[in-house]
């Protein structure tokens, strides 16, 4: 009976991992553009620094995740390189407000090369996540929160409105493929531990 509890517990906990790998690439678009609108607005300086401290929670936790399957150093490496994602996201939308467009040039580069470096990160830790599948993902996400914070920052609202909808969507799928290739990883180490004992 003790074992039967304790295989559910796991599973419970599989689970809610894997459900929280799925939120977070929704969290990261919710407060992306949260800070697009607070930072658009003048919003206080204060209320911009929360919702990057929030921004860097998100990114935390998502390398918890990381951590529990694939150890220390792997999700340190990843810490780094989101939060360097985000911080130039975060410049992106900076410099747009602000009307810098050659910075922002330069950063939407620095963008994609630090999206394409977690890719390489993420493929040579996880065989179940395919390079080509998840730099689509990846890539795909990236250049629809571009599009939100170029269109939002120029004023073509119902655009940006629409291109936030498309990228909860995406986000879903995007959760999804991070999930499920986390559950196959899980599995095929349970299966192989098992085999070795």
């Amino acid at each position: 009976m003790i074992g039967v509890f304790q295989r559910a517990k796991a599973q419970q906990d599989v689970d809610n991992i894997v459900f929280r790998g799925r939120v977070i690439w929704r969290d990261i678009a919710t407060w992306l553009s949260t800070y697009l609108m607070a930072k658009t607005l003048q919003a206080e300086t204060e209320l911009l620094e929360q919702i990057k401290e929030k921004l860097f929670r998100i990114v935390a936790d998502f390398g918890g995740i990381m951590r529990t399957f694939f150890g220390d150093k792997v999700a340190d490496d990843y810490i780094n390189l989101f939060s360097e994602y985000i911080m130039l996201m975060i410049s992106l939308i900076d410099a747009l407000v602000e009307g810098n467009s050659s910075v922002a040039d330069e950063i939407v580069k620095q963008i994609y090369q630090s999206a394409g470096e977690r890719v390489e990160l993420l493929t040579q830790i996880n065989p179940f996540w395919a390079q080509n599948t998840l730099e689509n993902y990846i890539y795909t996400f990236t250049d629809m929160t571009i599009q939100e914070i170029m269109a939002f920052v120029s004023k073509r609202y119902r655009n940006s409105i629409d291109t936030y909808e498309r990228i909860l969507s995406y986000s879903t799928s995007l959760g999804d493929f991070m999930a499920q290739g986390i559950k196959d990883y899980l599995i095929y180490n349970l299966k192989t531990f098992k085999t070795v004992e």
